[in-house]
């Protein structure tokens, strides 16, 4: 092929053309996009995991959650002076219908309770599961709570040798209300 200006032309083009299919992949090493997003919190009876004291004796509710939302607790003393329920040393305890957990959420979920290592002695049992001969301990277990359904939880406290231990600071505990497809994740 003798080398002309239109010969030249064509294969300048032709290799521009190359570079460009080389290098136009489409892909690309970074990419920063803002979304916008909008959570709204709603009070533990109306949430998707309702949660609601239902013992007078040693539960009650308080302001301080996020939002205008409460916070349940639970008061025992070491003494009847402060007016509370108080648990006996060397002993088992159990406080029946402690609070209850509503399902307000469309699919169904596994429900336990996850204490600080450092706490021993605690159990909440699924009332319904009291009189069985094995009956179920959310800290450990894990109960089906489907849509719609609620059940009670008993509070139980073990002061036996190696069991709960009053050190004065007020513990936290984690309720985890997990889908099939989030256990699965």
């Amino acid at each position: 092929m003798k080398l002309t200006r239109r010969n030249t032309l064509i294969g300048l083009g032709t290799i521009a053309a190359g570079a460009g299919v080389i290098s136009g992949t489409g892909a690309f090493d970074s990419v920063e996009a803002d979304r916008s997003f909008e959570v709204s919190v709603s009070g533990d009876a109306g949430a998707l995991l309702g949660l609601e004291a239902t013992n007078d004796t040693i539960a009650g509710t308080q302001e301080g959650g996020a939002g205008d939302n409460d916070v349940i607790y639970f008061e025992i003393s070491s003494s009847e002076t402060t007016g509370n329920a108080s648990i006996n040393e060397d002993a088992t305890t159990e406080f029946f219908d402690a609070f209850s957990v509503t399902n307000n959420g469309s699919e169904t979920v596994d429900l336990s309770i996850e204490l600080p290592n450092t706490v021993n002695g605690l159990s909440f049992i699924v009332a319904d599961t009291r009189s069985d001969n094995n009956p179920l301990d959310l800290v450990g277990g894990s109960y089906e709570l489907t849509s719609g359904e609620s059940i009670s939880v008993d509070l139980g406290i073990d002061t036996t040798s190696g069991g709960y231990d009053d050190s004065g600071a007020p513990y936290q505990i984690t309720i985890r209300a997990q889908t099939a497809a989030a256990a699965q994740a």
